[in-house]
């Protein structure tokens, strides 16, 4: 019985969210012809959150998204889908974490020996706020920034042959995350205006809380963009802009980068 409740407690707690994604993905589907199954895949971040990880680039999923597949691919209205999408989900196993080590607060990075590049990743993950301020508030800048300095002073000392740092997200567009930044990294924004896989939180993350509910104004904006979507140009579904960032790691060990008051 404890395992049934907490399956459906799990599974009730992106319903919303997850309704939101499928609508996009039929759209998608039904602009381009694309099979419902290949439009989840590439335009939800539902593998991930099914815990499969990241969703191959080439060639086929594997075993369990097949089954998810296989699900919809019979299905024909809506609300079976989202129905089928919640049962799979609630059965499914937790996220993994590829690199714990990587993770520090609220702040996750990826680099490796084979490439010059670190990538920054944000989520809430601010445990500790008992005053349930919100994780990029100015009162809890201080801890954010301290979480980057121990993470840079990671990848320093792991991986010394980074040269660039980059990221992407719509959070870009925040003051209250540039802040945490250096002026060369933050201040080298532009937005993305390109991509047909939509698999990550760099777009999707907009349209949640920090709670993780969906946002109204920003769900029935986004309902709005999806009944004039443009094939051509599905980036143009999402409320809000996604920011592409890069630049020189050596911009954030220069002297206060960091710690410096932004406010």
């Amino acid at each position: 019985m404890d395992s049934e409740r907490g399956g459906h407690e799990k599974s009730e707690r992106y319903r919303d969210f997850f309704d939101l994604q499928l609508r996009f993905a039929e759209a998608v589907a039904e602009k381009t012809s694309m099979p419902i199954a290949e439009a989840v895949l590439l335009t939800t971040n539902l593998h991930r959150r099914f815990g499969l990880g990241d969703a191959p680039a080439e060639g086929a999923p594997g075993p369990a998204w097949q089954e998810y597949a296989r699900g919809l691919k019979g299905l024909t209205t809506h609300r079976q889908r989202a129905d089928w999408t919640q049962i799979f989900y609630a059965r499914s196993p937790e996220e993994p974490s590829a690199f714990p080590d990587h993770v520090f607060g609220c702040f996750k990075f990826d680099a490796s020996d084979a490439t010059d590049i670190v990538r920054l990743h944000f989520s809430n993950r601010d445990a500790s706020n008992r005053d349930s301020l919100g994780p990029l508030s100015k009162a809890r800048a201080e801890v954010r920034r301290c979480e980057l300095k121990s993470m840079f002073a990671f990848i320093k000392a792991r991986f010394p042959n980074a040269g660039y740092v980059e990221g992407r997200s719509w959070l870009y567009g925040t003051e209250a995350y540039r802040r945490l930044f250096p002026d060369d990294y933050a201040g080298s924004r532009v937005i993305i205006e390109s991509g047909n896989r939509f698999q990550g939180m760099s777009r999707w993350g907009q349209v949640l809380d920090r709670e993780g509910r969906v946002k109204p104004e920003l769900k029935d904006k986004f309902l709005k963009n999806i009944e004039r979507l443009n094939a051509d140009r599905l980036w143009e579904a999402f409320p809000l802009p996604s920011f592409r960032v890069r630049a020189p790691i050596d911009v954030f060990y220069e002297r206060g980068s960091l710690l410096r008051d932004r406010a």
